[in-house]
């Protein structure tokens, strides 16, 4: 998304006002203030603070040492007051944690949980102008009552007209509306804090709005959604342990969303495991052999693995949901991400590090050094400690020390470190003896394996194969077009007398050099033979050997001296 796109309107200032009210009613003045936005507080809210005591022991924001923090339940308590974008951001930003920190990500992750749904007049509304008919029309059957609701959207059971059973997820109504202005508002804010708070700005807080823009903006495409959920099913096609919902493209637009409906326990529900006699540590095997799949094979991965998102059905599959949001690695991260996994199960503490440094986004502010010794340190703690900790922890770790140092990683893989610490956490949820280290092994060598198969090694050799056909056919075309244009006099070049002088004195030089290095060489050679020859050949009463040492000395001196000679820049 581009700036333009982002500015803050005029016709957003009601809505600013009513956000730096709610900051200034949860304790947020110094915030307030450091943005130089006291004069925005709405005068109601100013009255209201006259008579409701804030507690000053629990400020949204104080100054510590290390500059200012936030404080985490109370910024999810902001958050959740001030709506859908902003309980979306705190969800987005829980999976951040090498950008927020591990307190805040761990508060804002319980933004997870449903919220209060819509009327059902505002869902017949909403899919009647979608379909020109209202759900009764197009259903055999459509609960009023909603299944779940979330911060974008909720979900209806229904029964499509041939009696299959279906899920259809309707947009809140004026969503897109409402997320498009708290975004103006949201990329003010942060270019605010980027000028008035210049602690936050190795955080970058402008390309987190950016980024946030972008990914929620299009997580409000159902279509896309869609699209998303038949490219996982394409994944896991011949996988049987995973379930991906078809979707019913007939009755999905952007807006709603028809897939078919998945009977279950959600994969926290321990209970209703226990009640449907689900192997859960199959089930956690399972989940972690789909996390590492999307990941390193396939390179396109769901990107919020919370517990809600996740199924088990009474077969004891895991069923995915929610395709909004979705990451992607490519080929070349993919191999390298792969190649750091590696050394990391062979202990290779030099192997890893230089792997990882290559997924690292690296510039003049980045402390590349330090990133080493703080990465040796963590390292360290788990190749060669009695009872090592989680290799998912310390991969995690290892991505969130990267903003100490001023070292980035792309989005992607910041969200691949969040990804596989919920996923161990699931798994030790599930099983409690439940060991990721164990679990990774086998799999990155599995992965190591398929990288290197005949079938995959087969399949690069004819992609590149073609590429050089492509270009060996289309090489005498090209080779005919720059002749035409030598011919017209469209392609020239233009040279100054003064930069042809420099180049002949180069040349000149580099030609001297040539000689004198081969007359230098025969010499030599001539010279040791004379040596061995001691005492046998003499002219005008001087001993060859010893003429001939100090012309090759002479010889070499030139040689050097010529050498030193400035080049041509």
């Amino acid at each position: 998304m581009n700036d333009r796109s982002l500015q803050f309107k005029w016709t957003d200032l009601n809505r600013l006002r009513t956000i730096v009210g709610v900051v200034f009613e949860s304790g947020g003045d110094l915030l307030i203030q450091r943005l130089r936005l006291k004069y925005f507080i709405p005068l109601w809210f100013r009255l209201r603070a006259v008579f409701t005591r804030r507690p000053p022991e629990a400020p949204l924001m104080k100054i510590d040492g290390s500059g200012p923090i936030l404080s985490p339940a109370l910024l999810r308590s902001v958050l959740e007051r001030l709506g859908p974008t902003f309980v979306k951001l705190g969800q987005v930003l829980s999976m951040r944690a090498d950008l927020v920190g591990e307190p805040l990500s761990r508060e804002l992750s319980k933004l997870q949980s449903d919220v209060a749904p819509f009327p059902y007049e505002a869902v017949r509304r909403i899919v009647a102008e979608e379909f020109g008919a209202p759900p009764e029309a197009l259903f055999k059957s459509f609960e009023e009552k909603p299944a779940a609701a979330g911060s974008l959207a909720q979900v209806h059971r229904a029964l499509l007209i041939d009696g299959t059973e279906v899920a259809v997820k309707v947009q809140r109504p004026e969503i897109e509306k409402i997320i498009r202005q708290d975004i103006h508002l949201l990329y003010y804010l942060s270019r605010l804090a980027e000028r008035f708070i210049p602690e936050w700005n190795i955080y970058r807080p402008t390309r987190i709005v950016k980024e946030f823009a972008d990914w929620t903006l299009r997580e409000l495409d159902f279509e896309a959604e869609g699209h998303h959920a038949e490219r996982f099913r394409a994944i896991f096609k011949e996988n049987p342990n995973i379930h991906i919902p078809r979707v019913y493209w007939e009755w999905t637009t952007k807006r709603v969303l028809t897939m078919t409906f998945s009977h279950g326990v959600k994969a926290d529900d321990l209970a209703g495991m226990e009640a449907l006699g689900i192997d859960r540590k199959r089930l956690a095997s399972i989940g972690v052999d789909a996390f590492f799949e999307q990941f390193l094979i396939a390179g396109f991965f769901h990107a919020d693995p919370h517990p809600g998102n996740f199924f088990a059905t009474p077969e004891g599959s895991l069923c995915l949901h929610d395709f909004g949001m979705v990451g992607y690695l490519d080929e070349e991260a993919r191999r390298t991400l792969l190649h750091a996994l590696l050394a990391f199960v062979k202990k290779d503490m030099e192997g890893f590090t230089k792997h990882f440094l290559r997924l690292a986004l690296i510039d003049e502010r980045s402390d590349v050094s330090g990133f080493k010794k703080d990465l040796s340190n963590i390292l360290s703690e788990f190749f060669y400690s009695p009872h090592p900790p989680s290799a998912a922890r310390a991969f995690f770790r290892a991505i969130n020390q990267g903003t100490r140092n001023g070292i980035r990683f792309p989005s992607d893989l910041a969200l691949f470190g969040k990804a596989i610490l919920t996923t161990e956490g699931m798994g030790l949820l599930l099983y409690p003896e439940f060991d990721f280290n164990r679990e990774l092994e086998p799999f990155v060598q599995k992965t190591w394996q398929a990288y290197w198969s005949p079938r995959r090694l087969l399949r690069t050799v004819e992609t590149d194969l073609l590429d050089r056909l492509e270009l060996v056919k289309n090489l005498p075309d090209r080779v005919e077009k720059v002749l035409i244009k030598l011919e017209r006099g469209e392609i020239g070049v233009k040279l100054d007398a003064g930069d042809l002088h420099g180049i002949k004195q180069e040349f000149d030089r580099q030609n001297d050099l040539r000689i004198l290095g081969l007359v230098l060489t025969a010499l030599s050679v001539v010279t040791l033979g004379l040596f061995y020859l001691e005492g046998k050949r003499v002219l005008f009463g001087l001993s060859l050997s010893h003429l001939s040492a100090a012309i090759c000395g002479a010889l070499f001196l030139w040689f050097l001296s010529r050498l030193r000679q400035t080049p041509l820049p």
